[in-house]
């Protein structure tokens, strides 16, 4: 019996590998120095590794050493929702993302002050998912701030990952790791700021602003915690058990707090095959583990597409972006049009297919 679990487990990691690759991604961002000719997304960036053309070993010892900057990421303006127009060879800005622009920030407070300089009450801060390089993680925050039109600052907090598929276990302690910059980055804005925070996180994302809204509620930073105005988990990939334990020790749970998955998530089942079968939060399958918690569950299994196994699916699939973004107000649910859900028996918010017109998917149209 162990046996077959041994290899049950392996096979899961099988699939894993042929579905996304085992081998170490390359960090290819493009960088351009011609004007761009789209749209241009301004993302602060916090991490132990800037994302960058050449030089980057994604697989180096985790650095302690925070580097702080801004990038200014161009979005082409043939950009289909939901999408990633990675550059093949010779960057085109007509077609493909790329970065135009980036500045040093050098420390913490010149990062700060920058954000508190820029319109609006609210900050919104991005926690990426399990093996993502900063290139990647930098790309997805800026089409999701394209594609969900939000225009308050942008703070990408990219976490050390192993960026393979390989690497779960390095991951998982990366996220330990990577409490105390995290936490140092949101106490940061929350004293040196007038606005609010609004943490999104996908994936192993969520494991991490989970456990740091923990330590923040177990060191009494409760004025921290209070500027914590929404928390979106996208797929969160945490132990129900574990989510509990730190519910129950952040005590009051920011409002809104928004979990946003499908039941289909094919990678949240290969982490449950890789965890003695225990499923994940994220995978809603039993609303009951999140019952008695002031949690909204959103499910998007009825507009999954079967792309990054379904893993992305708020994110990426064009008709729940076109749902979200005129559900969500960064900050809050302003007074919410669920006409294009219904609730289950078990409270859960099921998302229905809407009619997308033909042209709604190029995107850059207000």
């Amino acid at each position: 019996m162990r046996r077959a679990r041994g290899i049950t487990k392996l096979a899961g990691l099988a699939l894993i590998c042929l579905t996304s690759g085992c081998a170490v991604l390359e960090d290819h961002i493009a960088f351009s120095n011609a004007a761009p000719v789209g749209a241009v997304q301004e993302i602060f960036v916090s991490t132990g590794r800037l994302p960058s053309a050449k030089d980057v070993d994604i697989t180096q010892d985790r650095s302690a050493a925070v580097k702080f900057a801004k990038y200014e990421v161009s979005i082409p303006p043939t950009h289909v929702l939901g999408q990633i127009e990675w550059p093949k060879g010779v960057v085109d800005l007509g077609s493909d993302f790329a970065v135009t622009g980036v500045e040093d920030l050098r420390s913490s407070a010149r990062m700060i002050a920058a954000i508190k300089a820029q319109k609006g009450d609210e900050v919104v801060v991005f926690l990426h998912g399990y093996n993502n390089t900063p290139s990647e993680a930098l790309y997805r925050f800026a089409q999701i701030g394209h594609d969900f039109r939000i225009e308050e600052p942008r703070v990408l907090f990219a976490w050390p990952s192993a960026g393979t598929a390989t690497g779960y276990v390095y991951d998982r302690d990366s996220v330990l790791f990577s409490r105390d910059p995290l936490a140092q980055l949101l106490t940061a804005i929350s004293q040196h700021t007038d606005k609010k925070i609004t943490l999104i996180a996908h994936s192993m994302g969520g494991h991490l602003a989970m456990e740091v809204m923990r330590q923040l509620a177990l060191t009494g930073q409760r004025s921290v915690l209070r500027d914590i105005g929404t928390v979106v988990l996208l797929a969160p990939d945490i132990d129900p058990d574990i989510f509990r334990a730190q519910a129950h020790a952040i005590g009051r749970l920011p409002d809104p707090f928004i979990i946003m998955s499908s039941r289909g998530d094919r990678a949240l089942n290969f982490s449950a095959i890789l965890n003695i079968g225990r499923h994940k939060v994220g995978d809603l399958s039993q609303a009951e583990d999140v019952a008695g918690l002031n949690v909204t569950l959103f499910d998007f299994t009825a507009l999954s597409d079967g792309s990054n196994l379904d893993h992305l699916v708020p994110m990426t699939s064009p008709a729940a972006i076109m749902v979200l973004r005129d559900l969500i107000s960064f900050g809050q649910l302003a007074e919410p049009d669920l006409s294009a859900f219904e609730i289950g028996d078990d409270g859960v918010i099921n998302a229905r297919p809407p009619v997308i017109p033909a042209n709604a998917y190029s995107s850059l149209s207000p």
